[in-house]
Parts: structure tokens; C-alpha cells; sequence
């Protein structure tokens, strides 16, 4: 296993993913007050992407203030769960409770943090809605903006080589 110590971010560990995937784990998760735990993260790595390619600078402020970031993407998360309950599974009669809850109190949990060359995502591994099963749900960001929701339903699992 090879490690590598970044400013703001400490020590990353690398692993190999399913084919030519390297997954770098932040050795010490950022801790979530609003989650009552500590949130793992992950640099996803493809093909001849190297470290120095992410965007080493929005890691580490993602980790220094990581509970900014879950509320962005739960409230991004509700917004769309209001304009779109099919796409969570729900029918448009059963999003009335969800409608007036705030967005923190959304039933998903178990985040982590995955990112990517060109944009990076919380992942929730679990949740109570139907779309959550078998692999959770996903909230993409482009930088600091989230941008979509991601149905992680059909993906595949992997195993670590």
C-alpha cells in the first residue's frame, strides 16, 4: 500500500479498485456533528489520472467543514424529492410528510464522501426510500454546488483487488 501526506488533508492511503481504479482514503475521517460520526472519504482515481489532477485545495475544505456541505446536499436532496417523487419512488400522495420536514431530517444516512477528477458526490449508503435500495443515494457536486441527484440503484458492487 502506498501513503502520501497532503496540507489540509493528512494522510491518504492508497488502494486498488476493479480494473484500473485507485481509491486514496483519507486516513482520519472528517467528524459530522450533524451525523453524531465520522464521514469517510475517498479519492476516486481512473485510468492515468494522478493524485496532483484532483482538486487537492476542495478536499480539504470539504473535510475542514463537512457538515456545510451535508446540509447543501440534503437540502439540494429535498428540493428535489418535492419536485420529483417518482424519482425517489414515492407516489405525489405519499411526499406530504416530507414537504414541510426540514431538510437535515431526511431519513438517509451513513455518508461518505467520493471524489472525482471533475466533480465529486456524498454518497448516503442508506435510506428509507424506495430508490436507496441496494447501494443508497448520491448528491453530485460541481465544485461547491450540488448539481443533481444520482439513483446508485442499478450500479454494481466491487470488491477491493
Amino acid at each position: 500500500m502506498t501513503s502520501v501526506h497532503r496540507t489540509g488533508i493528512g494522510k491518504l492511503i492508497c488502494e486498488r479498485g476493479p480494473g484500473a481504479v485507485r481509491l486514496w482514503g483519507v486516513e482520519r475521517p472528517a467528524d459530522s456533528s450533524l451525523y453524531g460520526m465520522p464521514v469517510q472519504a475517498t479519492i476516486v482515481l481512473e485510468g492515468s489520472e494522478e493524485l496532483d489532477q484532483a482538486d487537492l485545495p476542495l478536499v480539504a475544505e470539504v473535510l475542514g467543514d463537512v457538515d456545510r456541505y451535508l446540509e447543501a446536499g440534503l437540502r439540494f436532496m429535498h428540493g428535489t424529492l418535492v419536485g420529483d417523487p417518482a424519482f425517489f419512488g414515492l407516489a405525489e400522495a405519499d411526499i406530504d410528510p416530507y414537504r414541510e420536514l426540514r431538510a437535515t431530517d431526511l431519513p438517509v444516512d451513513s455518508p461518505q464522501l467520493n471524489f472525482y477528477v471533475d466533480e465529486w458526490h456524498i454518497r448516503f449508503a442508506e435510506g428509507r426510500f424506495p430508490i436507496c435500495h441496494p447501494y443508497g443515494i448520491a448528491v453530485a457536486f460541481e465544485q461547491r454546488t450540488p448539481i443533481r441527484v444520482d439513483d446508485l440503484s442499478d450500479a454494481e458492487a466491487f470488491e477491493m483487488e
